[in-house]
């Protein structure tokens, strides 16, 4: 019976598992389907505040079972997986068929300005909590507090992008001609076939089938973590972080490979800003609204990595041009970080 129950736990979870991924695709795909059909700057608006729809879905599901660790485990993985994997390998891919790499600086480096101090706000109530004297409740107000401003500045960075400086963020072929007056696809045209009524209603519609499965597997976390010996925040960091960027990290190397280096970049930079910039702060908000307090009281050693990440991607792309041998150094960076997080304590 108690192996019966064993394999229970981890059919359950590998089913909602492969369930949410292939939800989180459907669910892109009809955001993708909803922009073609509205002006680019709706369309804008409705990736920037759905497109991570998985994660915010995850961060409530993780809240309400009491898993925060697991939760800021998640987040963290998913910023390492957008920054470091997913870009790592696109600028391998890319690398391999072009020598030398050369890209829209001016996009890339306002993104990663934004990750910059994105890290540092999160970083801030980490360090606050080590000052003699400062209680969690102190902490907790901080996180709160640095929330609200990071959303604030998200905001800023969508109205920057969007309106301001959306020049910037325009990409180029080798032939200088924008990749946005290029013709539809047959892929585009597939999708415009389905009415704005359509497409709104399958982007409903697996948002709220992704929060049923996303529910049943943070119910099974903890019982498969014990039956088979893998740590909680492993499962958290390396495990979860599949499941809301599974689409940004094929989509990101399909066009790295059809030499899009400027769309690959930002991809995978777009949704790690996107985490950090939003996510991150509105998991602490929606456990302020739940009751189930969540602040950005990371371990020393997270908030180390992730400013050492950040600051490593930064370096690498702020002269507009790269090599493969970029994305191979932080392919392995991230690699060194998933089996660290093997061996960190629950």
């Amino acid at each position: 019976m108690g192996r019966t129950l064993q394999w229970n736990s981890l059919i359950v979870c590998l089913v909602n598992f492969l369930a949410i991924i292939g939800m989180a695709n459907v669910q892109a795909r009809a955001v993708e389907c909803v922009s073609l059909q509205v002006s680019p700057l709706i369309g804008g608006m409705i990736d920037a505040f759905l497109g991570k729809s998985v994660e915010q879905i995850m961060a409530i599901q993780c809240l309400r079972a009491g898993l925060p660790e697991v939760l800021k485990a998640n987040l963290m993985g998913s910023l390492h997986w957008c920054l470091l994997l997913v870009l790592g390998q696109s600028i391998m891919t890319a690398g391999f068929k072009k020598k030398m790499l050369e890209f829209n600086v001016d996009g890339v480096s306002a993104q990663m300005s934004s990750q910059v101090v994105a890290s540092i706000s999160m970083v801030l109530p980490t360090m606050f909590g080590s000052v003699p004297g400062v209680t969690p409740d102190d902490v907790l107000v901080l996180s709160r507090v640095c929330a609200c401003f990071l959303i604030f500045l998200y905001l800023s960075f969508i109205y920057f992008h969007l309106k301001t400086h959306k020049d910037s963020f325009q990409h180029h072929t080798e032939g200088e001609v924008e990749l946005e007056d290029k013709p539809l696809t047959t892929e585009d045209i597939e999708l415009s076939q389905l009415s704005l009524t359509s497409s709104v209603m399958l982007m409903v519609a697996s948002i709220l089938v992704a929060a049923f499965n996303s529910q049943v597997l943070v119910d099974h976390l903890q019982d498969l973590s014990k039956t088979f010996g893998v740590p909680t925040k492993f499962i958290g960091a390396t495990l979860l972080p599949i499941l809301g960027n599974t689409a940004e990290h094929i989509a990101s190397v399909w066009h790295a490979e059809r030499d899009e280096i400027d769309v690959a970049l930002s991809i995978a930079i777009g949704s790690a800003t996107q985490i950090a910039l939003f996510v991150v702060p509105l998991s602490v908000l929606w456990g302020w609204v739940i009751d189930r307090p969540m602040s950005l009281n990371f371990t020393r050693y997270d908030s180390a990595v992730m400013l050492l990440g950040t600051f490593l991607v930064a370096q690498m792309l702020q002269h507009g041009v790269s090599v493969w041998l970029h994305g191979a150094m932080l392919m392995n960076v991230y690699l060194m970080i998933a089996v660290i997080s093997y061996f960190e304590p629950n």
